[in-house]
């Protein structure tokens, strides 16, 4: 909780270095502005608004806990199942190890763009000034992207909502999950048992986040610790077989041999494949900036908190792969299919005495832990971005949707009571309604996909499934946003006239090397998935079931069909502007605070505006009635039309009335 010496930030008064006191009865919460308190008392009467409150000091994620974020992310089931697609693919193992390197130079890349994209998008004007803040928000992608397509509106918000909320579930970990189970348990692997099992896992994920926030947390630490401790064992076991012996090493790794592509596909789809594979088990990269809000010191934390994890995990699982490389005859290598995981540990471990049993148990379990930490991290953070599409009013019911809930087992779910709106700044409180809608997605997922594809009760029959899963996610959530959000970065970057360097703590040379990088490298697997393959006529590891164009053609559909939902959107915000003579009211309201030592001058001359912190944020969805005199079919006042335009620098237009409205903001009429 802020102390009494930091205050709230206003933009419709001069006195923005005003410092609340305590009141005596308590009526307000010291240290915040009264006149923001009777803005929040009032929206929580409001039944078309809602207040959310941000968590600060000991509820938000600190430098650990979000280390743990990114291990839990990033080492899921693609670390072990990508290398069964990508060396077959390839039929070359330098080439392999190329591609694995290029996944990792994705994920740095990306790294460095998303931490610079989440520290200054994004930018309010404060009080009179002409300076403008950055501040941090949640929601991955989202409030970029809407930072670079401000026209249509809308637009940026439901072709990005559509592609989350299909791709943005957990099925393909889940019954990744599920597989590991039934292969550690020595168990037939049925379309039944795969669906149940994974439903399941999805069902208690959900509900913990819901009703535990806390508990959430700490047990996403736990799988972060652990499975990074799991890649450290497994470089182990690789470098002490290679101690014992490195006759396959010396073959497989041999520079005159290793990179010989006398073998390797002659057309450029499978490399496109591959290249998709070994972007996958690195697109965790930016789980951090689904809840860059709730990061405790986030300037401070953020940046090398992200850039030390993504680091450390690309060095592993490189390594890693190196170690396959190593250890596992090339033959076995290039087996379309073949359980490369599997195989590396029966040439380790297994060549110390453990029987194929224990080496099945041992794998499985392996899997099985990292597929369910994945489930519990991406869960936790996906409900977050669900929950930032819902405040932008383009969801049925948006406020349900965007509302947080504190779980009681007397009560139930419920908002925060009116009677402790000024009391408490931050109560444990979870999305429930975005996570419910986030186990309804995942569940359809998981059955159309399970039921979809699996005919054949063999060890195989999940294949098909998962794969065209991996595929389809990596196409429409990953590469396809990747590549908007690279583009976006180096227009940001070499647009004349751009001021984007100013703003940025990145230095320019750094960012425009790691625009290029990341921009390059999803633009290549775009495209060139689409190019055919006569002797490719499936997906990779589907066992002739899933066409070679499925996952691409899914994400594309998928986007299109988001396209298609905006355009009935503004068809219905014209019919009820039309009809009824009603516009669409959309205000996000947020209340800051910011240190002490804001309003003190600058060396410059300039004031110091301080380090600006959100506490909680008012979010108004509506129909009211067209006044004669307005302008336009749709007035909507986000806060992100606050933002900076691209690189010309200047402010959305909005109106009078929304202006007394807006705390931390200072807008142009």
């Amino acid at each position: 909780m802020a102390s009494t010496d930091q205050h709230s930030v206003r933009s419709d008064h001069s006195d923005s270095d005003h410092i609340s006191a305590a009141a005596e009865d308590g009526g307000w919460r010291p240290g915040l502005d009264p006149r923001d308190e009777a803005l929040l008392t009032q929206a929580r009467k409001d039944h078309f608004a809602i207040v959310e409150e941000i968590p600060t000091d000991s509820a938000s994620l600190g430098w650990y806990s979000v280390s743990c974020l990114i291990f839990n992310r990033m080492v899921g089931s693609g670390v072990f199942n990508s290398s069964a697609v990508i060396f077959p693919d390839t039929q070359s193992i330098g080439i392999s190890l190329l591609l694995w390197l290029y996944g990792s130079s994705v994920a740095i890349s990306g790294a460095v763009l998303y931490t610079e994209l989440g520290l200054v998008v994004p930018r309010y004007r404060l009080g009179d000034g002409k300076e403008k803040i950055s501040v941090v928000r949640s929601g991955g992608e989202l409030p970029y992207i809407n930072y670079f397509m401000k026209i249509p509106r809308f637009l940026a918000t439901c072709l990005f909502g559509m592609s989350f909320i299909v791709f943005g579930n957990t099925s393909v970990n889940s019954i990744a999950f599920a597989v590991a189970v039934l292969q550690a348990s020595n168990a037939e692997q049925t379309a039944g048992k795969i669906a149940g099992i994974s439903v399941a896992l999805n069902t208690f994920t959900c509900l913990l986040h819901s009703i535990s926030r806390k508990w959430g947390i700490r047990i996403n630490n736990f799988f972060g610790t652990t499975k990074l401790a799991m890649l450290f064992l497994m470089v182990l076991f690789g470098f002490i077989r290679l101690g014992k012996d490195r006759s396959i090493a010396a073959t497989n790794l041999d520079p005159a041999t290793s990179f010989s592509t006398a073998n390797s596909p002659k057309g450029i789809y499978r490399f496109a494949e591959a290249v998709i594979f070994a972007i996958f088990p690195f697109s965790g990269f930016h789980q951090a900036n689904y809840v860059t809000a709730e990061i405790r010191n986030p300037r401070k934390n953020f940046a090398l908190v992200n850039g030390f994890g993504v680091l450390l995990v690309c060095s592993l699982v490189v390594t890693i792969n190196v170690l396959y490389a190593a250890v596992i005859p090339r033959e076995t290598l290039f087996k379309p299919d073949q359980d490369l995981a599997l195989e590396f540990f029966r040439c380790t471990i297994g060549r110390a005495g453990l029987d194929e049993m224990q080496i099945q148990v041992i794998c499985g379990s392996l899997r099985a832990f990292s597929a369910f930490g994945n489930v519990i991290v991406f869960t936790f953070t996906a409900a977050r971005v669900k929950q930032e599409i819902a405040k932008e009013g383009v969801l049925p019911y948006s406020l349900f949707f965007a509302s947080s809930y504190s779980f009681s087992f007397r009560h139930g779910f419920r908002r925060l009571p009116p009677s402790r709106s000024g009391y408490q700044l931050y109560s444990s409180r979870a999305p429930a309604a975005a996570l419910a809608l986030h186990w309804i997605v995942t569940f359809i997922m998981i059955m159309t996909t399970v039921y979809g594809t699996i005919r054949l009760s063999t060890a195989a029959a999940h294949l098909p499934a998962y794969f065209l899963g991996i595929a389809a996610f990596a196409y429409g959530l990953d590469i396809l946003w990747f590549s908007v959000i690279g583009v976006g970065m180096l227009c940001l970057r070499l647009w004349p006239g751009s001021r984007w360097h100013e703003k940025s703590p990145v230095p320019h040379s750094i960012g425009v090397a790691a625009a290029v990088i990341f921009s390059v490298t999803n633009l290549f697997p775009l495209v060139a998935i689409w190019i055919p393959d006569p002797e490719q006529a499936f997906l990779s590891k589907t066992n002739q079931m899933v066409p070679w164009f499925s996952s691409q053609a899914y994400g594309i559909a998928v986007l299109a069909s988001g396209a298609l939902y905006w355009l009935c959107f503004r068809f219905y915000i014209y019919l009820k502007r039309a009809k009824n003579g009603e516009v669409l009211n959309i205000i996000r309201t947020p209340i800051f605070w910011r240190s002490p030592s804001a309003g003190d001058a600058r060396e410059d001359g300039r004031e110091n505006t301080g380090d600006l912190l959100q506490l909680y944020e008012i979010v108004e969805v509506g129909w009211k009635r067209h006044k004669e005199g307005e302008k336009g079919d749709l007035k909507m006042r986000q806060l992100r039309e606050a933002e900076v335009v691209g690189a010309e620098g200047r402010m959305a237009g909005i109106s009078g009335e929304a202006l007394s409205r807006m705390s931390g903001a200072r807008l142009n009429s």
